[in-house]
């Protein structure tokens, strides 16, 4: 199947032969379906806080979580392409046609011409260099085209979100320095954040981090630490064609594509940190919204803190010389079923005290995750979970509509009766009892990617998506749910949540 031409290829990425045919029998074989057992929801499944929760959980961060190692990371190396679907596909019907003609089209379109009339409000607004004589295609081949501000191809990091005055308008990336520093900085006085970037992307974020970092400093006096990776050419996959045949590009080289964002669990790995706040580079809000977010950050940190302390406390006596009584260990599996969502199962009674403390350890000495969970009043975005291994063992996770055979009814009745999305708002506790950090790609479970149809050149082609990183790369982690406010989460999908009430600043 391969050319010695293409080992040589493949050996210049890293990737090894085993892991090529185990994607190709992916392809073959396909990926099972999630196999959902109920939703998680409030009181079974997901926390719920009172007020007196909430600061209890918020003394516990503010002590403890300052003396951590703490890093901020934010996968960020994706285009705003989609960000402005709507404004591509007006530049196409208005493309060659006559200023009256592209007139009359844009009034009948009432979310261009909306655009257009409030485009001034739009905090990128100034940056472009108007003549007074552009038609409305000009105008929107301005603002994404490289011939104007190329915003169809920049990352959303780079794009500029808000609008504080003509002289502060402010990136999606600075948004999430200012509001990080506010949580994540150290008592050292150091925020260290960690962004995952294209290489053709690397040049223009230094740039901005330089920018941002004299800024913040300046008026903060924090010290910023911000690094930069990019995803590891050996987690690219291979395409195939229909047939399942390695896809071959027009010089006749095998065809790699990005494995998707399951595969940043290596870069996730790589960070040396006790602790990871992980969300999205488009979720972000201005100053008059962000002590809320900044307090939700610390009750999520503090809830990882109080259960890490948990954990590691019945660690060190599973694993220490003393003899634990039996009641003991089943408190701690009560523990684990009631507090992290571990289905204890009946056959737990018919092992001896040996093997319980052995199952005792082998489920609780993993990573850690808290992750917010948003009431779902209708935005896309995957759920939580309780979800049936293949091996039989049930836990919680976060699910996407993609994992789902919704064409099950018994799946389907499920999904329905689910109340909660996953915004991506999670804290991560990567070390273990002992203080070792967890090598986290053993904790993938590699049955959780999915297949997607695409195209180059006009030809068809099967494109493999690693398990993503907050669904199958941690599906072997314990997990907690937690019920955020919805205030915390403000996405931009589109370039009209720009002018949304919770990004007018």
């Amino acid at each position: 199947m391969f050319t010695q031409k293409d080992l040589q290829q493949i050996r210049s990425k890293g990737i090894s032969i085993d892991d090529l045919n185990q994607q190709i029998n992916h392809f073959k074989t396909g990926f099972p379906p999630a196999d959902l057992v109920a939703p998680a929801i409030p009181g079974k499944g997901i926390l719920t806080l009172r007020k007196g929760d909430e600061e209890h959980y918020l003394q516990i961060f503010r002590k403890h979580g300052p003396d951590l190692y703490m890093t901020r990371f934010i996968p960020a190396s994706g285009a705003a392409t989609r960000m402005f679907k709507s404004l591509y596909g007006a530049l196409e019907i208005l493309h060659g046609k006559s200023r009256e003609e592209q007139g009359a089209l844009v009034q009948k379109d009432v979310e261009i011409d909306n655009f257009l009339k409030e485009l001034p409000q739009y905090p990128f607004y100034e940056d472009l260099k108007f003549s007074g004589e552009e038609t409305p295609a000009q105008i929107l081949a301005l603002i994404l085209g490289p011939g104007g501000l190329d915003y169809g191809k920049r990352p959303k990091g780079l794009l500029r979100f808000h609008k504080y005055s003509k002289n502060d308008r402010r990136t999606s990336f600075e948004e999430h320095v200012r509001e990080s520093a506010r949580y994540c900085t150290g008592r050292d006085g150091v925020l260290r954040m960690h962004l995952t970037v294209s290489p053709a992307h690397l040049d223009r974020f230094q740039i901005e981090a330089a920018r941002v970092k004299a800024r913040v400093e300046k008026e903060t006096g924090i010290h910023l630490d911000i690094s930069f990776s990019f995803q590891k050419p050996e987690t690219d996959t291979l395409a195939v064609d229909p047939s399942n045949k390695p896809f071959r590009n027009p010089d006749s080289t095998l065809l790699f594509r990005p494995g998707g964002h399951g595969a940043l669990i290596q870069n996730l790995d790589a960070l040396d940190s006790d602790m990871i706040f992980i969300s999205n580079i488009d979720n972000v809000a201005p100053d008059r919204l962000k002590e809320r977010r900044v307090r939700n950050k610390e009750i999520l940190g503090g809830i990882l803190l109080e259960v890490r302390m948990q954990v590691a406390n019945y660690l060190k006596q599973l694993t220490g010389d003393d003899r634990l009584e039996r009641t003991r260990m089943e408190t701690m599996a009560v523990f684990l079923h009631e507090r992290l969502g571990v289905a204890v199962q009946d056959q737990l009674e018919n092992l001896n005290s040996e093997q319980l403390r052995a199952w005792l350890i082998r489920t609780m000495d993993r990573p850690i995750r808290v992750c917010g969970m948003v009431k779902n009043e209708g935005e896309p975005g995957g759920g939580p979970f309780y979800v049936r291994s293949a091996p039989g063992e049930v836990s919680l996770q976060i699910v996407e509509s993609s994992q789902i055979d919704m064409e099950n009814p018994g799946q389907a009745a499920i999904v329905k009766r689910s109340t909660h999305f996953n915004p991506v708002d999670l804290v991560c506790g990567v070390r273990n009892f002992k203080g070792e950090k967890f090598m986290l790609t053993r904790y993938v479970d590699p049955e959780t990617g999915f297949i997607s149809e695409k195209s180059v050149g006009g030809k068809p082609l099967k494109a493999l998506e690693l398990p993503g990183l907050w669904n199958g790369a941690m599906a072997r982690w314990l997990t907690l749910f937690v019920e955020v406010p919805v205030e915390t989460f403000s996405p931009v999908k589109t370039v009209f949540d720009l002018l949304r009430n919770e990004h007018v600043v």
